[in-house]
């Protein structure tokens, strides 16, 4: 049974390879098991693994990933039953990633005719990762997954800064025994309440329901980037019997906080929440990820082993000079191949498990973006990925662009921060150390590296450009890694309007900005002024001779 399927699984790839001209399809925001999608216990809920890659460990074909948090200490059952291809499905301990062989709780082809099921015991509050697969290579398609759990329920989400995050859900299970209650109070409820945080997945209209649940509800729902400085947007007793309903307008991209409690300190018990989203689903928008001490929270960020003061421009609300914005990151072309969605750089929603940047903590805690997958690097076994930009040697490097619409064109600018300064402000008129007048490529070098490449006539799908050339530059001493923007848009950039690798007052309509954090890959030049002297002499051959020493002999 399992060779003819390896012979069909090798025919489809072989179809797979002749229609490969056609146009990519988008990955699901769940593809990479680092955005592993939360999920709750649901009944059935669509899912559709077209675009997606592979990175598990039990799927041949594409698989997508989902974060359980068990509701119950007892048994839950993750099910693809309903699903009419050949699935494979994995569970593992905790939602960290990598997904490891160590990990993992159970395993299962098919159990349902060709789709599959699995269950385990779980712990209350514990989570759980979820693969879900196929078992022929290339293979993608829709399907349905139900996650339940019986045995003794417990309540995780009790208080505000645990509201567990939820999507558009039907009958999801919960239970208010034993919570305690905080909170606004700005609805009717003083009784035991739980908490919930939904990010709107359309513009229009969202209806909330405790509809079917076992005791006097009270909903109440609110706006708000954290459970410090809620508004109230909405506040419900009875809608349906004596549970609650409450219909309201929202905007995609934007949180929501839901509180379940009951109208009397003793109303207490099991219930069901519904959520649903009809509109217009819009997708939000993107920012960059760089170091930026004109955050929010003004809190000075640092980089280069906090060393130096970031001041990249990234976060877009509240400043004179605003970090790239891009509204419709997807509507006419984004870099690479994914797109991670978020409200600001350093607040609110993002796609990601994290904001972009957390400007009240180190300087690692920037370059969070999951979605920066346009440059096309090398890997180093000891850099890592890397560029190869030779010290005052022309360079150029490749990058990807998935283009929507071809018939708009779009702008391409590059920044480096060459002197490890903290911005990409200078070049030799600026910076006299930025020059390369003593190496045969002579000139000024520019941290603005890359000036407003046109792309136009671009074919839909992917599309690899490689960048106009470009001198590259770094310090003979000192910290080695470099901060660098590339920023694809529907306008130009233009220079001495503001800080090097910002954006315009009203944000940009289309594409997407990335930022990178690397040590670049400095192979060995002939004549090249490897001691920064300002001359190629003997001791470039003495400094070339002990690199070769410490690096390539035994």
């Amino acid at each position: 049974m399992r060779n003819y399927r390896l012979i069909w699984s090798l025919v489809f790839a072989a179809a797979v390879l002749l229609s490969a001209g056609q146009t990519a399809m988008a990955a699901p925001s769940n593809d990479l098991c680092a955005n592993a999608l939360p999920i709750g216990n649901v009944t059935n809920q669509p899912f559709d693994t077209t675009g997606a890659t592979h990175d598990g460990l039990y799927s041949n074909g594409n698989d997508i990933w989902y974060c359980y948090t068990a509701t119950c200490t007892g048994t839950a059952t993750i099910s693809l039953c309903g699903t009419t291809w050949d699935s494979m499905l994995a569970v593992y301990s905790g939602c960290q990633c990598p997904a490891t062989v160590g990990r993992r709780l159970a395993y299962n082809d098919d159990y349902c005719g060709l789709a599959s099921q699995v269950s385990i015991p779980v712990t209350g509050g514990n989570q759980y990762l979820i693969e879900v697969g196929h078992w022929y290579t290339f293979s993608s398609g829709t399907g349905v997954i139900s996650v339940s759990c019986v045995g003794t329920p417990v309540t995780t989400n009790d208080n505000c800064a645990n509201a567990q995050t939820v999507g558009n859900v039907t009958n999801l299970a919960f239970t208010t025994v034993g919570a305690t209650h905080d909170g606004p109070s700005a609805c009717i409820m003083n009784s035991p309440n739980i908490w919930y945080k939904y990010t709107a997945t359309c513009t229009g209209t969202a209806v909330f329901s405790l509809c079917g649940s076992s005791f006097d509800t009270v909903l109440a729902v609110y706006s708000g980037t954290s459970c410090s400085n809620l508004s109230l947007v909405g506040c419900n007793d009875d809608a349906c019997g004596s549970q609650s309903e409450l219909s309201i307008s929202v905007t995609s991209g934007k949180t929501y906080w839901i509180e379940v409690g009951g109208l009397s300190q003793t109303d207490v018990g099991t219930g069901k929440l519904t959520i649903s989203c009809g509109g217009q689903v819009q997708d939000a928008s993107d920012l960059g990820d760089a170091p930026d001490t004109t955050n929010h929270t003004a809190s000075i960020m640092r980089t280069y082993d906090n060393s130096v003061t970031a001041q990249f421009p990234t976060v877009f609300t509240g400043n004179a000079v605003k970090g790239p914005i891009h509204l419709d990151p997807k509507g006419v072309a984004y870099l690479g191949n994914t797109v991670t969605f978020e409200d600001e750089a350093d607040q609110g929603y993002d796609q990601d498990p994290t904001n972009n940047i957390l400007p009240t903590q180190l300087n690692i805690n920037a370059d969070r973006d999951l979605g920066d997958d346009g440059v096309v690097m090398s890997t180093d076994p000891w850099l890592g990925s890397t560029l190869a930009m030779n010290h005052c040697q022309f360079t150029t490097f490749n990058y990807k662009v998935n283009v929507i619409d071809p018939n708009v064109d779009m702008w391409v600018n590059v920044w480096f921060d060459w002197n490890r300064d903290g911005d990409w402000e200078d070049d030799g008129n600026t910076d006299q150390n930025l020059n390369c007048a003593s190496c045969n490529t002579g000139g000024a070098v520019k941290e603005w590296a890359v000036q407003n490449q046109l792309l136009y006539n671009l074919n839909t799908g992917i599309n690899t450009i490689t960048t106009p050339g470009f001198l590259a530059w770094h310090p003979a001493s000192g910290n080695k890694k470099i901060w660098m923007r590339i920023t694809l848009s529907d306008q130009p950039w233009k220079g001495g309007t503001g800080a090097a690798g910002s954006g315009p007052t009203n944000g940009y309509d289309y594409g997407e900005t990335e930022d990178y954090y690397f040590t670049p890959n400095e192979d060995c030049v002939v004549c090249e002024d490897l001691n920064r002297d300002g001359v190629v002499d003997e001791y470039d051959l003495f400094t070339y001779m002990m690199l070769w020493l410490n690096n390539c002999s035994e």
